[in-house]
């Protein structure tokens, strides 16, 4: 009779446990490291700008009266705000009938909002010159030099209807992280855990 107790009670303890190890059944070990993925979306980094513009210029020296200018410029914008390109100009007076002023061609360099600028072109009474200014939005100033003068630098200010110019967005990248059923990822501890 000891003997059969004896299995008995062997019987009755593996049934104990039995609820314990169903319980735990799968989830033994640490949980799984999180599964990354990341995805990209594609843009450009590089945005190519043409712009047609118009101005008043007043050149010192020469009165009140402004010279009308109109222009193109041709620019390419990074994504970080670099900005270069060339810009071609002619202006004129309109005071005392139509009288034509300069024919400039410019390099420009610098950040999204302020390019400084170098050029060349030809004076149409004066002859041939050359040039640096800055440009921001709407207002550029410069001198020019003309060689064919006893005093050959004109300072001027120059009122546009140019804007800065927008950087473009880029690409960009999205990473997520997930953990297999029956765990969720928990972003504070950076670590898949069991959803109770």
């Amino acid at each position: 009779m000891s003997c059969l107790l004896k299995k008995l009670s062997l019987i009755l303890g593996l049934v104990a446990l039995l609820p314990a190890s169903v319980a735990f059944a799968g989830k033994s070990g640490p949980p799984p490291s999180p599964t990354v993925t990341t995805t990209s979306v594609a843009g450009s980094n590089t945005d190519t700008v043409n712009r047609g513009y118009a101005g008043l210029k007043w050149t010192l020296g020469e009165g009140l009266t402004p010279a009308v200018v109109v222009g193109y410029r041709h620019a390419r914008v990074e994504s970080n705000g670099d900005t270069q390109g060339g810009d071609v100009s002619f202006s004129f007076n309109l005071l005392n009938g139509f009288q034509p002023g300069k024919l400039r061609a410019k390099y420009f360099n610098g950040q999204e909002n302020l390019q400084g600028e170098v050029g060349a072109g030809f004076d149409f009474t004066k002859g041939i010159f050359a040039g640096v200014s800055a440009q921001g939005p709407y207002i550029n100033l410069g001198a020019d030099y003309l060689f064919n003068l006893a005093a050959p630098f004109e300072p001027y200010l120059m009122l546009n209807t140019l804007r800065k110019y927008d950087k473009p967005r880029g690409g960009s990248t999205t990473t997520t992280k997930s953990c297999p059923s029956p765990y969720e990822y928990d972003s504070g501890s950076d670590q898949c855990v069991t959803v109770p």
